[in-house]
């Protein structure tokens, strides 16, 4: 069941007490033609290397750091590889990244790397925070694949002795139930206009996930996305939602609820796309009581949040068992045309 889009590979969980500081950034548009033209060949080349699943030459093309240590790039180039097969690939934009002024910290930290880039010498603005970033002088590149269920390859190289090597790797479908990012952050606001909050919400949910290409990307345009699913969010998830902060719901049986995440799911392919709950319970059941269990919650949603009834195909539960490590979470899948 897919539901992590993003292989974090070079890019670890950052402490925010780290000091900022702001380094160099240049686009496509005012790089020199030859480094943009090279960082463009090394990351279709590369996103080529996947379509065919030529894991020998990624990983010969790979930073000394992950090519030894390459499950993570194994994985996301085996999930991807199927996905591009007879695609065309185009790349979409590339930066350059100047990070040769890094320098540790006394204690032998990585400083975060920093990076606004000014598109076109207007007021749009894209920005990159790459926690622990050894000094050096990177790219990013995207790149597109132009297929039924497009997907985009999202690239980290490093240059190496006057090559680009790959130094992350991020692959993930652009589309989800047949649309693309644009058209749910469109479908969202006429939610948020209609007071139909819970579906806003979600909707705004997901056009970020479509539209962010990493999670260390910003700009003007994702920052604006953040601001209006923030106004539209439900009264109840106003502190937003947790394990720590759940939603209190009440099951038909007088279960106490706590929701701890809300989302969707593509994995079946259906349009619309399903929801996806996520909630906390004290034990884990069998099969047959586990999914009873399920199907009260995603009772207790909906009708909690009606709304949700004619906007989604069904509802994808999680129970997270507490307290039980190594508990894999049981999960079904209820269609809306199930839950009266």
């Amino acid at each position: 069941m897919r539901r992590t889009p993003f292989f974090l590979l070079l890019i670890l969980i950052a402490s925010t007490t780290r000091n900022l500081r702001a380094d160099g950034c240049t686009t496509q548009s005012t790089m020199p033609v030859t480094v943009r033209d090279g960082i463009a060949s090394a990351a279709l080349g590369l996103t080529q290397k996947v379509e065919s699943g030529a894991i020998a030459q990624i990983r010969a093309q790979t930073i000394p750091q992950y090519a030894t240590d390459f499950g993570g790039i194994e994985a996301a180039v085996h999930t991807a590889s199927p996905h591009l097969a007879g695609a065309k690939f185009s790349v979409e934009s590339v930066w350059l990244l100047d990070a040769t002024n890094l320098k540790p910290s006394a204690d032998g930290a990585l400083p975060d790397g920093q990076f606004f880039c000014t598109l076109n010498r207007s007021a749009a603005q894209v920005s990159f925070l790459i926690p622990a970033l050894p000094a050096g002088r990177y790219a990013f590149a995207l790149v597109n694949s132009a297929a039924a269920s497009p997907w985009q390859m999202a690239f980290i190289l490093q240059e190496i002795a006057g090559a680009w090597r790959l130094a992350g790797f991020f692959p993930r479908a652009t589309t989800a139930g047949g649309h693309d990012g644009l058209w749910y952050w469109t479908a969202a606001r006429q939610f948020a206009a209609k007071k139909q909050s819970m579906n806003a919400w979600i909707y705004f949910q997901q056009a970020s996930a479509l539209l962010r290409p990493v999670s260390f990307f910003s700009s003007n345009h994702l920052d604006q996305l953040n601001e209006e699913m923030a106004k539209a969010a439900p009264s109840a998830l106003s502190q937003g939602i947790s394990n720590d902060v759940p939603l209190a719901l009440k099951g038909a049986s007088g279960t106490d609820l706590r929701i701890t995440s809300i989302g969707t799911d593509d994995s079946l392919g259906t349009q619309p796309v399903d929801l996806a709950l996520h909630f906390k319970v004290d034990a884990a059941l069998d099969a047959t009581a586990g999914r009873a269990r399920n199907r009260e919650a995603a009772m207790a949603f909906v009708h909690a949040y009606p709304e949700v009834r004619d906007t989604f195909h069904g509802v994808w539960v999680l129970d997270d068992t507490m307290n039980q490590a190594g508990n894999t979470p049981f999960a079904s899948e209820e269609p809306m045309s199930n839950l009266p």
